[in-house]
Protein backbone atom coordinates (compact mmCIF):
# COMPACT_ATOMS: atom_id res chain seq x y z
CA UNK A 1 0.00 0.00 0.00
CA UNK A 2 0.90 3.79 -1.16
CA UNK A 3 2.28 5.70 2.62
CA UNK A 4 1.17 8.64 1.00
CA UNK A 5 -2.49 7.47 0.78
CA UNK A 6 -2.19 6.23 4.86
CA UNK A 7 -0.45 9.50 5.51
CA UNK A 8 -3.01 11.34 4.30
CA UNK A 9 -5.88 9.24 5.11
CA UNK A 10 -4.53 9.91 8.50
CA UNK A 11 -4.31 13.68 8.63
CA UNK A 12 -8.16 13.72 6.74
CA UNK A 13 -9.38 11.77 10.22
CA UNK A 14 -7.37 13.90 12.16
CA UNK A 15 -9.05 17.17 10.49
CA UNK A 16 -12.44 15.88 10.83
CA UNK A 17 -11.87 14.95 14.54
CA UNK A 18 -10.67 18.36 15.00
CA UNK A 19 -13.08 19.94 13.50
CA UNK A 20 -15.96 19.07 16.33
CA UNK A 21 -14.05 21.18 18.51
CA UNK A 22 -13.47 24.66 16.60
CA UNK A 23 -15.61 27.08 14.24
CA UNK A 24 -12.69 27.26 11.66
CA UNK A 25 -12.21 25.08 8.97
CA UNK A 26 -9.31 23.06 9.43
CA UNK A 27 -7.42 21.85 5.83
CA UNK A 28 -4.58 19.47 4.81
CA UNK A 29 -2.34 20.76 3.07
CA UNK A 30 0.26 18.76 1.00
CA UNK A 31 3.88 19.57 1.85
CA UNK A 32 7.11 18.51 0.79
CA UNK A 33 7.95 16.60 3.91
CA UNK A 34 4.12 14.89 3.75
CA UNK A 35 0.63 16.32 5.25
CA UNK A 36 -0.10 19.21 7.82
CA UNK A 37 -2.97 20.53 9.30
CA UNK A 38 -4.36 24.11 9.45
CA UNK A 39 -6.86 25.49 11.45
CA UNK A 40 -8.13 28.70 9.57
CA UNK A 41 -8.78 30.48 12.73
CA UNK A 42 -4.76 30.35 13.77
CA UNK A 43 -3.63 31.98 10.71
CA UNK A 44 -6.50 34.30 9.46
CA UNK A 45 -6.68 35.07 6.09
CA UNK A 46 -4.42 32.16 4.60
CA UNK A 47 -2.34 32.92 2.07
CA UNK A 48 -2.59 31.75 -2.01
CA UNK A 49 0.37 29.58 -1.48
CA UNK A 50 -1.47 27.63 1.30
CA UNK A 51 -4.64 27.75 -0.47
CA UNK A 52 -3.35 26.00 -3.56
CA UNK A 53 -1.81 22.86 -1.73
CA UNK A 54 -4.89 22.01 0.25
CA UNK A 55 -6.11 18.63 -0.44
CA UNK A 56 -8.83 18.46 1.85
CA UNK A 57 -11.15 20.18 3.94
CA UNK A 58 -13.14 19.11 7.30
CA UNK A 59 -15.94 22.21 8.07
CA UNK A 60 -15.91 23.64 11.75
CA UNK A 61 -18.87 22.10 13.37
CA UNK A 62 -18.84 23.63 16.88
CA UNK A 63 -21.52 26.00 17.46
CA UNK A 64 -22.64 29.05 18.92
CA UNK A 65 -26.03 29.10 20.12
CA UNK A 66 -25.76 27.14 23.33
Amino acid sequence: MNPNIIALDEKTLEAERRSYHTFFDVHVVETRDGYILIEEGDYGELPMHLIDQIVYTATGKMADEF
